[in-house]
């Protein structure tokens, strides 16, 4: 008997070691970035990995969506830069349609490049829901 009780809690480690390695996108969307006084997390790829991330909505005070076309089709793996004042405060690729940032309080530019074309957008801090959207 206890050999089979430890060979089950065996197994039954295993089994959520192996969860945890092929699901990356469940641990990805808590990973919190910092680039100088900017925090940020992107990602949404998956259900999964969307709840995740929006759950963490409280921890920021910014956020957006990118998109392509008219259905808003979600984007991934898009370099973005972050600028206030003219002045860029952060700079990374996204790896997900949604991120959220943590900023001082004020008006920021986001810019992104998708195939080659520049879009930005102007939000305020507060707004959690702006779209960056690329025409196909």
């Amino acid at each position: 008997m206890f050999s089979t009780h430890h060979a089950l809690r065996r197994g039954a480690l295993i089994g959520a070691l192996a969860i945890g390695f092929l699901s990356p996108g469940l641990s990805q969307a808590a990973e919190v970035h910092h680039s100088g006084d900017v925090s940020y997390a992107c990602g949404g790829v998956g259900e999964d990995n969307l709840k995740a991330l929006q759950a963490m909505a409280p921890r920021f005070n910014l956020g957006f969506w990118m998109v392509e076309g008219p259905q808003g089709a979600y984007l991934a793996n898009v370099p973005i830069q972050v600028k206030h004042e003219g002045k860029t405060v952060a700079a990374f690729t996204a790896d997900g349609p949604l991120c959220y940032l943590k900023v001082p309080s004020g008006s920021y530019t986001i810019e992104g490049t998708h195939r080659q074309q520049k879009q930005s957008i102007t939000v305020q801090t507060g707004n959690k829901n702006a779209y960056l959207r690329w025409t196909q």
